[in-house]
């Protein structure tokens, strides 16, 4: 990482006025001023948008239009439509990354409408795509920004170069970031990175993106059914590899932070894992965590036992990851046979 670099380009965005309007609401102020320029020239905001540069009739911008198909419902950041049924929906994300199930909650709000969805995000990364939907980067829409196309009113013009400005600096922080194929973007293995980076409220999207490049990856080279996916808690990104038990129970691994998480969940999550932890069945019998524990967990049914690792690359933690759900599967029977019976109802 050049943190040189990256610093000076924070400065500059800190340099601009728009910026702190931007931290307060990101997405929103963002999707804001598209709408903005909407209303000095319909056309030029189209054309930030789509590669057709034919002049369309009656256009329509909407913002945080509400969209229902049966019971599927969404909220569309910005929403463009013409007399000719041509359909605009965009997608804006800024400080998240999206994940596939919303994206198709979207598409699916939609039934037959003659629409292209367009995903406009300043992270990206070439390995990850999303079906049905283009992706336009905030690089794009940056460089299509002609003030002058726009209006003739000075002021506006010079406030379009401003929003011109600030957009390129945050594109030019985002390519800063390296999207390796190393588990190195945790907390714990960078808080110089955390610190730059949660200064300007975009920690989170960066982990996100970091999350789903690295759950792409690993769903490439996995060959049995498991359940994948993150989160992010306390600003760090939580990343599960789970395996179903029988009675609703699960078990499985998960990253946090520096955490190689070994762990188990279920309604009597409490009861199963000391049973699997006195058998040194998955868990270790001897482990104890700095606090004297031997077994930790939060509500309302996870118990875990954990590592500390180094950043690894893609290659090892894998390795590690699927050694982990191999031993899982190679034991199923054994481990079920730890879960509690369930309370039988009185007759």
């Amino acid at each position: 990482m050049k943190m040189i670099e990256i610093e000076n380009t924070i400065q500059e965005l800190k340099s601009s006025p728009l910026f702190y309007l931007f931290v307060s609401s990101r997405e929103l102020f963002h999707s804001n001023f598209w709408y903005w320029l909407s209303t000095l020239n319909h056309q030029a905001t189209i054309n930030l948008f789509s590669d057709n540069n034919s002049e369309t009739e009656n256009l329509n911008f909407l913002r945080e239009h509400n969209q229902r198909n049966d019971k599927v419902k969404s909220k569309i950041d910005l929403y463009i439509t013409d007399s000719k049924e041509i359909n605009i929906v965009i997608e804006n994300k800024v400080k998240d990354f999206p994940k596939i199930e919303q994206l198709d909650r979207i598409r699916k709000s939609f039934a037959e409408v003659n629409s292209k969805f367009v995903l406009a995000t300043l992270f990206h990364c070439d390995d990850i795509t999303f079906e049905g939907w283009e992706i336009l980067t905030y690089k794009t829409i940056a460089e299509k920004i002609n003030p002058s196309v726009f209006t003739t009113n000075g002021y506006y013009q010079n406030l379009i170069s401003d929003y011109k400005q600030l957009t390129q600096n945050l594109v030019r922080l985002t390519e800063l970031l390296s999207v390796s194929q190393s588990y190195d973007f945790a907390i714990s293995h960078n808080k110089e990175l955390f610190q730059k980076l949660n200064e300007i409220k975009l920690w989170e999207g960066y982990q996100k993106l970091r999350a789903s490049h690295l759950l792409t990856k690993f769903r490439e080279s996995i060959k049995y059914e498991m359940y994948t996916g993150y989160g992010v808690n306390n600003q760090k990104a939580t990343i599960d590899f789970v395996l179903g038990l029988k009675d609703n129970y699960r078990i499985g691994v998960q990253l946090e932070d520096n955490q190689f998480r070994k762990f188990i969940g279920g309604k009597k999550h409490i009861e199963f894992g000391e049973s699997l932890r006195m058998n040194d069945i998955f868990f270790n019998s001897r482990w104890i965590s700095p606090r004297k524990k031997t077994m930790l967990g939060y509500k309302p049914d996870f118990q875990y036992q954990y590592e500390k690792i180094e950043a690894l690359t893609f290659d090892e933690l894998f390795e590690k990851i699927n050694s982990e759900i191999q031993n899982i599967i190679n034991t199923k029977e054994e481990i079920e046979s730890k879960i509690p019976a369930a309370n039988k109802e009185l007759s």
